[in-house]
């Protein structure tokens, strides 16, 4: 007697992944993604999923001054500036793809399943961090490839120059005076990160 299979009860790729496997990778490669993130953490967040514009305007207030308030006085008003704002592009998107033939045999091989998790999350938050620290590289008049007026090692006070590449090793004296530049500017002392 002959055996016939026509492969319809068969576990195949299609069949595993509308079910399993989509929420498993993204699980996965958001948790290695969150794991290897560095300045995006230090950075706030705005979540504006579903919204729409290309630009996010958050205000920038000026700081203002305590005063002196003796008993029985009126207190002192502050006056009235003109604050502003900073202008954030959203005109960036990221994307990590691979293309697995077998997907079965994958899944049943977690330690190659983990490698590709790992590495879209590690890929994805070495893009953002790299896109995060070349927008800080335009502060200061700066051209976005490469920090402009800032100060390098040694006792901290000489310019960095990167047609000469004038670095030192950073001192006790630079990371001091570093942080006299950020008092200097009433740089809250809150989330100050060096």
């Amino acid at each position: 007697m002959a055996t016939y299979f026509d492969g319809s009860n068969a576990v195949t790729a299609s069949a595993v992944t509308g079910k399993f496997i989509p929420a498993i990778w993204s699980d996965e490669i958001v948790a290695a993604y969150k794991k290897n993130l560095v300045l995006a953490n230090l950075v706030k967040k705005l979540n504006f999923k579903g919204k729409r514009g290309d630009t996010i305007y958050i205000p920038s207030p000026n700081r203002g001054a305590a005063s002196a308030k003796a008993a029985a006085t009126t207190v002192t008003i502050q006056a009235a500036s003109t604050n502003s704002n900073i202008a954030v592009s959203i005109n960036k998107h990221y994307e990590y793809s691979r293309l697995i033939e077998d997907i079965v045999e994958t899944q049943a091989l977690a330690s190659l399943r983990q490698f590709y998790t790992d590495d879209a999350g590690y890929a994805l938050a070495k893009q953002v961090d790299t896109d995060l620290i070349k927008l800080g590289r335009t502060f200061n008049s700066g051209t976005g490839a490469r920090y402009s007026g800032g100060y390098i090692g040694g006792d901290g006070t000489t310019a960095y120059d990167y047609s000469t590449n004038n670095v030192s090793a950073l001192t006790d004296a630079a990371i001091r005076r570093t942080i006299q530049r950020l008092d200097d500017q009433d740089v809250p002392m809150d989330n100050r990160f060096f």
